[in-house]
């Protein structure tokens, strides 16, 4: 399969400094790492919670009528509520001791939700299900959020919060937000730094916040582009808090219409999200500049899907992940599968790239940031595969795909065996205020014995 380039090209930005700043401070990476331990009752409580979202996403798709309409969906569903009366064995005896009652409805509710996907039931009969039960044992986790996702909630809370008006057109978000001028840099290839300082008389930085309509995750590898004016310029991705497309630039004072294109972000997809984002998007805002102060004629970000939390596509990519390990600045998933279709852009168009009859995995990575577990798109993954018998070598690209959680992939023929697995990150080429993160590819080594992950 040929190779995507997901990355967006950088290119050099215009920097300013500004005779007074904004009464809102500039993006800072708020997303604090958090290395502090989690007990085995957390990350137990927190891998159920996980298996528990990625079930309901599946079987969704997967049983209609009573009757099974995808058996990869019905299969990893399966599997799903499997994995999730492991997990409640692990996490039964300790939630008995802090909540009898909880853990008796729990308990029940798991071998309930067996029985219905073993007997196909009602989708909505089962989300329901799952509904309750994931509340139920939230509810016994600090503050009513995973530790696996917190830092992931506190990124779309920022993002709410910094937000200064916020457009919904089809399927996107399209929020503006507005700081004082601020340096930027980047890692090349090489890993080398970058520094663009502040020039000139520019007054602010500006971005366009690109998010998923009801679920407010991020949308990478996207063109955004910025008119006011005679002025048009090429917004750039930046990760700090939250992800967003930026560039320091000079607004006029007085109000004036700042207009925001939206190319389809040139991410690869799963079936579940081939026929998503695939749109462009243009959205109007009535700006007004009064020196410093930037405000919106639009309103504040109004609230996701009531039956989407955020941060369950975190828990459902390292639930379903074979084995999870940190290295770097990143923590990786390695998932396994039975093979199965994806949609490839070629041509500015997505195209479908079918299961073969000869293919016998789907591989996934899953990229996370390492402390955070912010989702990482726009990397550059690849695989190579050494059987240990033969010495055969496979070579993966990986594409960066849309799903139910966003990750890296690939269908492909692999003969039985076992394998030492290389895995390589080149990291996304993205703006940041500060160095430290993503500066240079990494590589991590694992055995794996050529098995998809088993019901």
């Amino acid at each position: 399969m040929k190779q995507l380039t997901l990355g967006l090209a950088l290119l050099v930005l215009v920097a300013g400094c500004d005779r007074g700043k904004p009464a809102t401070p500039p993006a800072q990476p708020a997303a604090k790492n958090d290395n502090t331990p989690l007990s085995a009752f957390e990350k137990n409580l927190a891998e159920l919670v996980g298996n528990l979202r990625f079930l309901n996403n599946e079987y969704a798709g997967a049983v209609r009528d009573g009757q099974i309409v995808d058996e990869t969906e019905y299969r990893e569903s399966t599997m799903a509520a499997n994995d999730a009366g492991r997990v409640w064995n692990q996490v039964a005896a300790e939630l008995e001791a802090k909540d009898a009652a909880a853990a008796k409805s729990a308990e029940a509710g798991i071998a309930s939700l067996r029985k219905l996907v073993k007997e196909k039931a009602a989708p909505p009969e089962v989300a329901a299900l799952v509904a309750s039960l994931t509340k139920t044992l939230e509810s016994h986790i600090e503050g009513g959020v995973s530790p696996t996702v917190r830092a992931t909630a506190a990124s779309v809370r920022a993002a709410d919060a910094d937000i200064k008006g916020e457009l919904t057109v089809g399927e996107y978000r399209l929020g503006l937000v507005a700081f004082a001028p601020r340096a930027f840099g980047f890692y090349d290839d090489a890993g080398s730094w970058t520094e663009m300082p502040r020039m000139g008389e520019l007054t602010h930085l500006i971005g366009v916040v690109v998010r998923e309509q009801g679920t407010k995750r991020p949308l990478a590898s996207a063109k955004v582009t910025a008119r006011w004016d005679s002025n048009s310029v090429t917004l750039e991705p930046v990760w700090g808090d939250y992800l967003f497309y930026g560039r320091n630039v000079s607004l006029p004072e007085g109000t004036f219409t700042l207009s925001v294109d939206v190319a389809p972000p040139q991410i690869c997809r799963h079936g579940d999200a081939m026929s998503s984002w695939v749109e462009p998007a243009h959205a109007e805002f009535r700006v007004t500049r009064k020196g410093a102060e930037v405000t919106v004629e639009a309103p504040k970000p109004a609230p996701g899907n009531a039956d989407y939390r955020v941060g369950e596509d975190v828990e459902q990519a390292l639930a379903e992940s074979i084995f999870v390990r940190d290295e770097g600045d990143y923590r990786i998933g390695f998932i396994a599968e039975a093979p199965e279709p994806i949609w490839v852009w070629e041509n500015g168009a997505l195209v479908s790239k079918p299961a073969r009859d000869e293919d016998t995995h789907h591989l996934e990575i899953a990229l996370l940031e390492r402390g955070t577990n912010r989702i990482v798109m726009a990397a550059k993954v690849t695989l190579v595969l050494r059987n240990k018998a033969t010495g055969e070598i496979l070579t993966v690209p990986m594409v960066n795909l849309l799903s139910s959680f966003a990750h890296y992939g690939n269908t492909l023929k692999v003969p039985p065996g076992d394998y030492e697995v290389t895995a390589t990150i080149v990291p996304p080429r993205w703006m940041q205020f500060e160095k430290g993160r993503f500066a240079k590819p990494v590589t991590i080594v694992f055995a794996w014995d050529g098995k998809p992950k088993q019901e």
